[in-house]
């Protein structure tokens, strides 16, 4: 900037930071925060928080709250946004346990919580299925004259749905629209999925009636819950309906949604139209993650094409996508059941290689052989993706 004979300013120190910390570049924002003093210009609360921000983003708490600790001594005022900033990044991770005293603490500071502050706090606790906790910060907004919004309803909707207490939800989606409230996308999507998981399809496909009749448009998390519903039920002919809509109406098919069809028909012994999918969504700049290479190589292997299977790991080679213990165990049972005993510890060597730890299924497999005698497949050879732990 000097040499372009540009007078940088506070406001240009801020842009810089604010860009380092999006990017996840929290050194060089540090590096550029130490210099702001020599060049004159005192850090405000602006520069505090942005870079809070930027270690919440990942989730280096312990810097973000020792800037906290450096606001205080330097005698600049935390504003609302440096509060809700925490409070939010705290429960965006899960880490509801510390909220309440956090904000205690600040409230004690004169933070006065604001509807977006519990609304965060709210749907953290949802988040983390702790619903006493989430009905309890509810009263003290009612209780501090806040009004909830359909933003703190939807919470409560999604958290009864992911408890299997759908009938909760029905009830309190039903008090909404006697007070006149209409629900919002996100509601419905919490009411669709609530009852796709529990295989109950009559009552999700109501809700997507509902949600066309508020004027709403369904959107991929919709229509995701709606696939995987019926893929559970092993109804992939009404599965692929849904697919079919989504090209039809214009909305972008996901990893998520391909990942689910490709489960889905290579477990009814269509790995053909399976491989047809693999190739679309490369096609249309859908990256694959280890759940999708998972479930092509469970329908592989079942087909008989274990050679075909395992050229799949070079392809997650080239794609930089890790593969999991679902996918080797699948793979070295196929050998073994194949007789290919070499084959069989040359994966086990190669996934302990790769820093990829054997679970018991491994040990059975190679110890015992037990399932070398199978008729059907195994547990092994027949993973839920659900379990499939994201990388």
């Amino acid at each position: 900037m000097k040499e372009a004979g540009v007078k940088p300013s506070i406001v240009t120190y801020h842009s810089l930071l604010l860009g380092y910390c999006q990017k996840g570049r929290m050194d060089e924002a540090l590096r550029l925060y130490s210099e702001m003093p020599e060049k004159g210009f005192t850090p405000n609360a602006v520069t505090y928080t942005t870079l809070m921000k930027g270690y919440i983003n990942k989730k280096a708490f312990d810097k973000a709250y020792a800037l906290l600790d450096e606001m205080h001594q330097n005698a600049v005022s935390c504003n609302e946004y440096t509060y809700n900033i925490i409070i939010n990044g705290l429960c965006m991770v899960g880490r509801v346990c510390e909220v309440d005293e956090m904000l205690n603490r600040f409230i004690s500071e004169g933070f006065v919580p604001t509807a977006m502050t519990y609304n965060s706090i709210i749907n953290g606790f949802v988040k983390a299925g702790m619903m006493g906790s989430a009905f309890a910060m509810y009263q003290q907004m009612c209780q501090r004259g806040i009004p909830p919004s359909m933003v703190t309803y939807t919470s409560f909707i999604d958290g009864y749905c992911r408890t299997n207490c759908c009938d909760l939800a029905l009830k309190l989606l039903n008090d909404l629209r006697r007070k006149g409230l209409r629900p919002d996308i996100a509601a419905y999507n919490a009411l669709v999925n609530g009852f796709s998981q529990q295989g109950n399809m009559s009552h999700a496909l109501q809700f997507l009636v509902l949600l066309l009749k508020d004027g709403l448009t369904p959107n991929v998390v919709v229509y995701n819950s709606l696939i995987t519903g019926y893929k559970k039920l092993e109804m992939m002919e009404e599965a692929s309906k849904f697919y079919y809509s989504m090209i039809k109406n214009g909305i972008a098919i996901d990893t998520a949604t391909y990942t689910t069809l490709i489960d889905g028909f290579s477990k009814a012994d269509n790995v053909a139209f399976a491989l047809e999918l693999y190739s679309e969504m490369l096609a249309k700049g859908n990256i694959p993650d280890d759940k999708t290479f998972t479930a092509l190589t469970y329908g592989l292997c079942r087909s008989g094409d274990i050679d075909g299977a395992k050229r799949l790991l070079d392809e997650m080679t080239r794609l930089d996508v890790h593969p999991n213990v679902f996918t080797y165990n699948m793979l070295i049972n196929a050998y073994l059941r194949d007789g290919k005993l070499q084959e069989a510890f040359q994966l086990h060597d190669e996934m302990l290689d790769r820093g990829i730890m054997p679970d018991d299924t491994t040990n059975d497999i190679l110890v015992s052989q037990k399932f070398l005698k199978a008729e059907s497949p195994t547990d092994a050879e027949r993973p839920n993706l659900s379990s499939v732990s994201e990388e």
